[in-house]
């Protein structure tokens, strides 16, 4: 029945009169008798048979949407097309915000497509965009999206990084900034951070520059208090962890390294070293913790003195690693013993280059140990 449905759809409501094609009456039969009246034969088809939605889609946003028309609907589709979206995105847009079938596509829809096109953004940047997020294209041209893009330019400077912040969140093409971001970059700016630093964040992190300034501020009073240098990269990088996180997030992660052993000075140490370790699963911790603990003997505070660490791969970095060191000092080919936790942080290619290829001849079972990693840094010599 579907593929009948797909290959033909109809635009006119189902009727009782036997003249009706087959596989409209098919649709007609199948459709639940719990369904209200509401629920239009016209839209269903139309979903189905032009948007490449499934039947059980098209049933769903029907109970609350009914397209009037097909007019706009048609122009809605053929302007995609046009700017270069496939069916699968197509359907995934009408899915999601249906009404925009129904809008009149050369005042509502076009001029923003035009809008993004003529500020630098090419066919296929358009296509990211709108698809990761449609509802772009309900918001007000005139009173949002123009008026957001010109200010976050003359903030950040370029077309380019304008473009990379929205990337990275577009609720900044619908949102009040002047709710937002702009107070949490004057106390940003109040604090002492540098400007391509505050330039970076509400680049690469717009989301942290998008919370509440209530929320917002309760983050940069936490720093304070943990002596963040508001001058340094880390402090950005804590706003951004922080400002992600509730209350209640942070208090369970702190709880959580208490019940590994560790005092509330040595998270905040750790913290402050590797913000990002706030936001390691806690099974992730506990494992690499564990190692550390167990098998090293390492207390808490020196793992916070070098906190990147409890993000690392135990399958593919820490226990192959740890079994390279063990191979290398014990065949006398590694003269420091006990500095696992520098071989540990070692950038992968120069690990791979200076203790993998450099040793291989000698201790073949190198290659084998240590083969996800060896996969990743032959490509990268090759590339």
């Amino acid at each position: 029945m579907l593929r009948l449905l797909r290959r033909y759809p109809f635009h006119r409501p189902i009727t009782n009169n036997s003249s009706c094609p087959t596989h409209l009456r098919l649709l007609h039969d199948t459709v639940p008798k719990t369904l209200t009246p509401s629920v239009s034969d016209v839209t269903v088809s139309y979903l189905v048979g032009s948007c490449g939605l499934s039947l059980a889609a098209a049933l769903s946003i029907a109970k609350k949407f009914t397209l009037k028309s097909t007019g706009n609907a048609d122009s809605f589709l053929s302007l995609l097309r046009a700017h270069g979206f496939n069916q699968g995105q197509i359907a995934y847009i009408v899915s999601s915000q249906p009404a925009l079938i129904s809008y009149n596509q050369e005042k509502k829809i076009k001029p923003k497509l035009e809008f993004f096109l003529n500020v630098g953004y090419s066919k296929a940047d358009l296509v990211k965009l709108i698809s990761s997020d449609p509802s772009i294209l309900k918001a007000s041209l005139e009173n949002k999206i123009r008026p957001n893009f010109d200010m976050l330019k003359s903030i950040l400077g370029t077309d380019k990084e304008v473009a990379t912040a929205i990337g990275n969140s577009s609720r900044l093409l619908r949102e009040r900034l002047d709710n937002c971001v702009l107070p949490n970059m004057k106390t940003l700016m109040e604090l002492g951070v540098p400007g391509h630093r505050i330039v970076k964040l509400s680049t690469f992190y717009p989301r942290a520059m998008m919370k509440g300034p209530a929320h917002f501020n309760q983050a940069i009073d936490l720093l304070k208090k943990m002596g963040f240098d508001a001058s340094k990269l880390v402090f950005a990088l804590g706003v951004n962890v922080l400002s992600g996180l509730s209350s209640s997030t942070w208090n369970k992660k702190l709880e959580l390294f208490r019940s590994l052993g560790w005092s509330n000075e040595d998270t905040f140490t750790a913290f402050k070293y590797h913000p990002y370790c706030m936001l390691i699963s806690e099974e992730k911790i506990k494992r690499n913790f564990g190692f550390f603990s167990e098998k090293l003997k390492w207390e808490p505070s020196y793992v916070a003195a070098r906190s990147i660490i409890l993000s690392y791969s135990f399958d593919k970095t820490i226990s192959p690693r740890y079994k390279i060191f063990q191979f290398l000092s014990s065949n006398g080919l590694k003269k420091r013993t006990g500095d696992f936790a520098s071989f540990l942080r070692m950038p992968r290619k120069k690990f791979f280059n200076d203790y993998v290829i450099k040793y291989a001849d000698q201790v073949p079972e190198l290659f084998e140990i240590y083969k996800h990693e060896f996969e990743s840094s032959r490509c990268m010599v090759e590339h």
